[in-house]
C-alpha cells in the first residue's frame, strides 16, 4: 500500500511522499513541502505530480519566477496534469501585475477543459477573467463553479468581487455573505472587505462598519491604508466628520507621507471619497495636480530666477511620478539583491544624464532650423530635457538590473 506514517495527531497520511507533501502545504509549510518535492524530483525527474507540487509551494512561498519555470515544465512533461496547469495560471496572474499574460488564462481554460468538474479551475478561471477585466466571464465561471460546488466559499468569493466591479451592489453583497458562510476554516477574510465596499455603496453604513470590522479582526494584514480610508468614508456618510478625519490622517500616515503634507491630504481625501466614493481617487488626483500647477506658475512669475526655479520643481515632479509610476508597476523601486545597487545608481545617474543630453542636443538640432542663431539653453528646453532625463533615469532603473540578471551578472555581482 501507498501510504505513509504520520505520528502526529494526524495518524496515517494517504498518498506516499507526495501525500505527506500536499498536508504540509495544507498546514501552511510551504518549505517542508516543497524540500519533499525536490528529493522526489530527485529520483525520477520525469514526475509531473512532483514538480506541479514543487510549484505550488514555490509560489505559496513568493518565488513566483521559480514557480512560473517548474510550472511550464510540468505542462510540458504532463500537458494533461491539470494541476500544473492551474499553478501556471496562478503563478503568471501574480507576476503580472498590470497586464497579465495571455498564457495565464490560457492555463486557466485547459485545465478547465481537462478536469470540468473541478470547481478550483472555475475558480481560477474567474480570478484570471476579473484581472482581464472581463467580469462577464467571471460571474460566468464563478457561477459553474458554486454549481459545481454549492457549499464552497471561493465561488461566492469571485461572484462577489466580479458583482462589484460592475457595481452590482446589491448582488456583491449577496454573494460575499454567502462567501463568508461557506468560509469555515476562515480563509478569505477579504470577503468581509468586499462586502464592507458593496453596502457602503447602497447606503448600509452600520453594516459596511461592522463588515470592515471583521474583516481587520480576521486578519490584521487588511487594516492598511485602504481600509483605513474606506472606515473614513463610511465615518463621513454617518456625518462622524472628526473621527472621518481621523481616521483618513491615520491613513496618510501608514502610508508613509510626509509629516507636513498628511494633515491637508487627510481633508483632501476625506472630502473627495465622502462626496465622489469610487471616483474621489481621480477627483483627488485632479486638486492635487491643479495645486501644483498653480504653484509652479506662481513660482514662475519670480523676476529673473522665477522660470529657473519652476524648471526644478518640475524636473523633481517629474522624477517624483518616474518613479512612483516604477514602484507601482513592479512593486519596488532598488532590486532586493544590494549587490546590484551601485550599478542601479549608477544606471539612474548615467540615464538621467545621457536622457537630458541628448534631448539639448535634439532641441538644438530643431531649433537651427526654425532660427539661424537660437538661443543655447533656456528655461523651457531645460525643462523639457529634465522630464525627458527622469523618465530615462526610471527606465534604466528598471531594464539595467534585468539586463544584468538575465545574462548572469547578478550572479557575478553577489559572489
Amino acid at each position: 500500500m501507498n501510504r505513509m506514517m504520520n505520528r502526529g495527531q494526524q495518524g496515517v497520511i494517504p498518498g506516499g511522499p507526495l501525500g505527506k507533501a500536499r498536508y504540509a502545504m495544507a498546514i501552511g509549510r510551504a518549505d517542508e513541502a516543497e524540500r519533499i518535492a525536490r528529493k522526489r524530483l530527485e529520483r525520477t525527474p520525469d514526475d509531473a505530480a512532483a514538480r506541479a507540487l514543487l510549484s505550488q509551494a514555490l509560489l505559496q512561498q513568493r518565488q513566483v519566477d521559480e514557480a512560473i519555470a517548474e510550472a511550464r515544465r510540468a505542462t510540458r512533461d504532463a500537458p494533461t496534469n491539470a494541476d500544473a496547469q492551474m499553478t501556471l495560471s496562478a503563478a503568471l496572474l501574480q507576476k503580472g501585475r498590470f497586464k497579465v499574460p495571455a498564457e495565464a488564462e490560457t492555463a486557466a481554460k485547459r485545465a478547465v477543459q481537462l478536469q470540468p468538474k473541478m470547481a478550483r479551475a472555475r475558480v481560477q478561471l474567474a480570478e484570471v477573467l476579473i484581472a482581464n477585466n472581463d467580469n462577464n466571464g467571471a460571474v460566468l465561471a464563478a457561477e459553474e463553479a458554486i454549481k459545481l460546488e454549492p457549499r464552497g466559499s471561493s465561488g461566492y468569493f469571485m461572484k462577489a468581487l466580479a458583482m462589484l466591479r460592475q457595481k452590482d451592489y446589491e448582488a456583491a453583497a449577496a454573494a460575499a455573505d454567502s462567501a463568508i458562510r461557506f468560509d469555515r476554516d476562515k480563509q478569505l477574510p477579504q470577503a468581509e472587505y468586499i462586502k464592507a465596499n458593496a453596502l457602503v455603496e447602497v447606503k448600509r453604513y452600520d453594516e459596511a462598519l461592522a463588515s470592515l470590522n471583521a474583516a481587520e479582526r480576521a486578519n490584521p494584514l487588511l487594516g492598511g491604508p485602504q481600509s483605513q480610508s474606506l472606515r473614513g468614508r463610511i465615518l463621513f456618510k454617518q456625518r462622524k466628520f472628526r473621527e472621518s478625519y481621523r481616521t483618513n490622517l491615520e491613513a496618510q500616515h501608514a502610508a508613509k507621507r510626509p509629516k507636513f503634507l498628511a494633515p491637508p491630504l487627510a481633508g483632501m481625501n476625506m472630502v473627495a471619497l465622502g462626496l465622489f466614493g469610487e471616483r474621489g481617487p481621480y477627483v483627488m488626483l485632479a486638486i492635487v495636480l491643479i495645486i501644483v500647477f498653480l504653484i509652479i506658475y506662481g513660482v514662475s512669475l519670480i523676476p529673473v530666477a522665477g522660470q529657473w526655479i519652476a524648471t526644478v520643481l518640475i524636473t523633481a515632479a517629474a522624477l517624483g511620478l518616474a518613479f512612483s509610476s516604477l514602484k507601482q508597476l513592479q512593486g519596488y523601486i532598488l532590486p532586493e539583491n544590494r549587490g546590484l545597487w551601485p550599478i542601479t545608481f549608477g544606471a539612474i545617474g548615467g540615464g538621467f544624464i545621457i536622457g537630458g543630453v541628448a534631448t539639448l542636443a535634439i532641441e538644438r538640432v530643431i531649433m537651427g532650423f526654425i532660427s539661424h542663431n537660437p538661443p543655447i539653453f533656456t528655461p523651457n528646453t531645460a525643462t523639457v530635457a529634465g522630464v525627458v532625463a527622469a523618465g530615462a533615469a526610471a527606465l534604466a532603473c528598471w531594464g539595467v538590473p534585468k539586463l544584468l540578471a538575465r545574462f548572469g551578472g547578478a550572479a557575478l555581482i553577489a559572489s
